[in-house]
């Protein structure tokens, strides 16, 4: 696997690496400085308790290192609203009967329309439906996940982008901007913003994972983008980059990099104590699309990852950076 980072081989990287993590740890105070800026009764509000049975993101992920970036109550209810995600998003590729998908999935939505009435049984679900009524956010806002599960249900291919970013915003762009919600943001740009985000995000993890998507008979770029550089779906199960499919993912590369920092351009005006977490995961996403550029594309065969110290770094310092 691809990794990016210094080697701890001789004693004068090993100084930098540790000269850098006590860096990122003196750093690590602009996100209690930041999270001053809250209201009293944000910064006391008890975190909502948390199933045992909720999957929390491992440490070393891009995740993990977003969530410290913001107060104990606020990262609870991002963890349940992250379970929650992966969970329904797990369907796709954990069941491999249609009936018995389309049945999970169902049962998924009836307990997200149960939550009017809090009556959802699933635990995590549950404990997110009281952190949405205090955030004032109605089920509703949690349907979209069902439906971009239904679309992978459906079909393994997209016709044009227009398509594409419709499912990644009804996936990941709706769990970002019910994340954006959670943290406190109410304004309609904000809330658009961490959607578009979301889409940008999952836009990446598209292009990154495209090896192992491919093998599992699903190609999550736009077959216009396909025909226009002579690339068929057939030539990416070769696992060779091509000068047509290097030219494809450079294209895509673009694309999702310029969407990326628009989205992060029109979080800057907000309050570093809401959007830190966001910003965090634009970065971290930004730097990885970097690397996927210098591994000269090579997603087909290798899956390319920035390393967690690196991840630490970006995440503490990318509200840092908005300021320049």
């Amino acid at each position: 696997m691809f990794q990016l980072g210094l080697n701890w081989g001789s004693p004068r990287k090993a100084a930098i690496q540790c000269g850098l993590f006590t860096a990122a740890l003196i750093l690590g105070q602009s996100a209690i400085l930041a999270a001053s800026s809250l209201p009293d009764a944000v910064l006391n509000m008890p975190p909502p308790q948390i199933p045992d049975s909720c999957a929390k993101p491992p440490p070393g992920s891009s995740t993990y290192y977003a969530l410290q970036r913001c107060p104990p109550a606020r990262r609870a209810a991002l963890t349940l609203l992250l379970d929650v995600h992966v969970q329904v998003r797990s369907i796709v590729t954990t069941v491999s009967d249609p009936a018995v998908a389309q049945a999970k999935l169902a049962w998924w939505h009836a307990q997200m329309l149960a939550l009017d009435q809090d009556r959802a049984e699933h635990p995590s679900l549950r404990a997110l439906g009281r952190c949405f009524r205090d955030q004032g956010l109605r089920p509703q806002a949690l349907l979209g996940l069902i439906e971009s599960v239904d679309i992978d249900l459906r079909q393994n291919r997209w016709m044009d982008r227009a398509a594409l970013v419709h499912y990644c915003r009804a996936g990941s762009g709706q769990t970002l901007r019910n994340a954006a919600a959670l943290l406190g943001l109410t304004a309609p740009p904000a809330l658009d913003a961490a959607e578009e985000l979301g889409v940008a995000l999952k836009m990446t993890s598209h292009i990154r994972h495209l090896g192992r998507d491919v093998a599992q008979g699903r190609v999550y770029l736009p077959l216009d983008a396909l025909q226009r550089h002579g690339v068929k779906a057939v030539d990416l199960q070769q696992r060779v980059v091509s000068p047509p499919i290097r030219a494809l993912l450079q294209e895509q590369t673009t694309l999702a990099r310029t969407a990326l920092s628009t989205a992060r351009g029109a979080l800057t005006p907000y309050p570093a104590a809401q959007t830190a977490p966001l910003l965090a995961l634009g970065a971290m996403t930004e730097a990885l699309l970097i690397e996927i550029e210098r591994a000269d594309f090579a997603v087909l065969h290798q899956r390319i990852s920035l390393t967690p110290l690196r991840k630490l770094w970006i995440s503490r310092t990318s509200t840092l950076r908005r300021r320049n």
